[in-house]
């Protein structure tokens, strides 16, 4: 095998059930429904990491954004993985990251509206196009995004061994906008119309390439060639 990065999005928010454009951390919490999803993944991960009878397999780490949702989403998944795998507490670790939050909308933060959902879509095409010029009035380009995300996946991706996971607990939009510009099998119509669901994921296989050249094996539950 190889060393895979798998890029999570945390569970549902209260904004999330609002339809609100919450993307400045900290954030909005994990709803109960929210909460129980982060416990269930966890337990996911277990399984596609070969975890257990005290090991935790493949997995090197969590890695998590800033945001408040994100960080909960990695402390709820973590302790639900150690008790999958009959690990003591606290074995796996946690590493709050900056510069792998959500794609900022500017003007549009915290609206529900349906012109901000609109102009949002708009945007989201653009960057997984990418279109240098495509934001939300007063937001972030791709470019912004990848300015600031890009070196975290890469310093990830240069310390991965053939059997080594990480998992990056991020967000649903910027991770679809990073996993289409890091790979060279995805584009920008697959990952547009690839919904990422609450607690779904991306994995990536860098295989000693450049960002750009990495290759997208799974998006959300689909399993990519």
């Amino acid at each position: 095998m190889t060393g895979r990065i798998i890029l999570l999005r945390h569970g549902q928010t209260f904004s999330n059930v609002e339809r609100l454009l919450d993307t400045r951390p900290p954030g909005a919490e994990l709803t109960e429904r929210g909460r129980e999803q982060a416990t269930d993944v966890g337990i996911e991960l277990a399984h596609l990491v070969a975890a257990g009878d005290g090991e935790k397999g493949r997995l090197r780490g969590i890695i998590s954004s800033v945001a408040l949702r994100a960080q909960q989403t990695s402390m709820l998944a973590a302790r639900s993985f150690e008790r999958t795998a009959d690990l003591p507490e606290f074995t796996v670790d946690v590493d709050v990251r900056t510069g792998i939050h959500e794609v900022f909308t500017g003007e549009y933060e915290m609206s529900n509206s349906e012109d901000a959902h609109r102009g949002y879509s708009t945007a989201l095409r653009g960057w997984l196009a990418g279109d240098a010029e495509a934001c939300c009035p007063g937001g972030e380009t791709y470019r912004d995004v990848l300015a600031r995300y890009q070196s975290v996946l890469e310093n990830v991706a240069a310390r991965l061994g053939d059997d080594d996971d990480v998992v990056v607990v991020s967000h649903g939009a910027a991770i679809r906008l990073v996993a289409t510009h890091a790979s060279n099998n995805i584009d920008g119509d697959f990952a547009f119309t690839g919904y990422l669901q609450n607690c779904r994921f991306v994995v990536l296989e860098p295989r000693g390439e450049e960002f750009g050249q990495w290759t997208v094996t799974r998006w959300a539950d689909t399993e990519v060639d």
